[in-house]
């Protein structure tokens, strides 16, 4: 795991504001909370083995079988027992990306390549990974162009990361429609989409199998009882979790206009709430230190994404309150 990667937020005190972690951080989780503590004798007993009854509520929630989906402890899990699955694949990760999948296949001795367009895929390749929508850029490839990818390479496994898909509103392909590919495996975060990255639930979809080859690699008890408890509440109440994407996106094209206004920063173009920032001098690091320090504000150092350099720091736009203490903030710093 390279240190730096993720949410930091553990080694600053009196953070009020975080935009480094890619979580919606403003939901009411005042009936999970309640739920949960009425339910905390539960831990004196093990967890089933593997949390097949909570899957079996995520397929008929996405109109699979239970077969086509594998709970995971949060998608991290699901990133190393894919890499464990497809041990010592010739893989090529489609960057800049999230950092867990190279380790992750370096752990499992992958022969590693990067490629920066989706249509660059090696012949020799065996795995393709791929964030869609991306971290840290927020775009998402056109559906029609990745599923032409996926048809003209049956014989590669494309892993496909969709945790970011509740923030998006351009079309991707569904777990229902991957499901259907006997070539493609599908990341999903319910980390992300509830925003309870502490409890740590995640889950696969796919074809049954190759969801079969990889739940051989997956150890009993990965999933704790207090998260699989989480995850019957948040689907009983998933309604409670909309996210109003449209208002999020023009909150987003709001920011990135407000931060490309200062003239220092350069604002890459994204689908999601996520907002991939380069400042034209200075470094990310001595900014985030800074916001930390002086404002309490903690955003994300960007610089040891594969292709990106010290310059580069991401945010993941909240409220519109919460953005505007953010941009003065930069602008104070930038005065400084």
């Amino acid at each position: 795991m390279i240190q730096g990667h993720g949410d930091d937020v553990y080694k600053y005190k009196d953070i009020t504001l975080n935009f480094s972690s890619n979580v919606y951080n403003h939901f009411d989780h005042e009936g999970l909370f309640c739920y949960l503590a009425d339910r905390l004798d539960d831990v004196v007993s093990y967890p089933e083995p593997a949390p097949k009854r909570l899957e079996a509520e995520i397929a008929m929630m996405l109109g699979l079988q239970s077969g086509n989906v594998c709970v995971t402890n949060g998608a991290t899990e699901a990133i190393y027992l894919i890499a464990q699955t497809f041990r010592r694949s010739k893989t090529a990760i489609l960057q800049p990306t999230f950092s867990e999948y190279a380790d992750a296949c370096r752990l499992h001795e992958h022969q590693l390549c990067s490629i920066f367009n989706i249509n660059e895929i090696p012949s020799r390749a065996e795995t393709v990974w791929l964030c869609c929508p991306n971290n840290p850029t927020g775009s998402v490839i056109e559906k029609e162009e990745l599923v032409k990818c996926i048809e003209s390479h049956p014989a590669v496994v494309f892993v496909i990361d969709a945790s970011y898909a509740p923030f998006t509103q351009s079309p991707l392909i569904t777990p229902k429609e991957a499901a259907e590919m006997p070539n493609v495996l599908m990341l999903h975060s319910m980390t992300k989409e509830f925003a309870i990255p502490g409890l740590r639930l995640g889950y696969l979809s796919g074809s049954e199998n190759l969801l079969q080859r990889v739940r051989l690699q997956r150890m009993p008890w990965s999933v704790n009882q207090v998260a699989i408890s989480a995850g019957h509440y948040l689907l009983m109440h998933s309604e409670e979790y909309v996210l109003d994407v449209k208002a999020l996106m023009s909150e987003r094209m709001r920011m990135a206009e407000a931060l490309s206004s200062l003239g220092c920063i350069e604002v890459w173009p994204s689908d999601t709430h996520i907002l991939l920032c380069k400042l034209r001098f200075g470094k990310a690091a001595a900014l985030k230190e800074y916001l930390a320090r002086e404002h309490g504000i903690l955003i994300r150092d960007a610089s040891n994404f594969d292709g990106l350099d010290d310059s580069f720091f991401r945010i993941a736009v909240q409220t519109p309150e919460d953005d505007d203490v953010l941009v003065n903030a930069i602008l104070e710093w930038i005065s400084e």
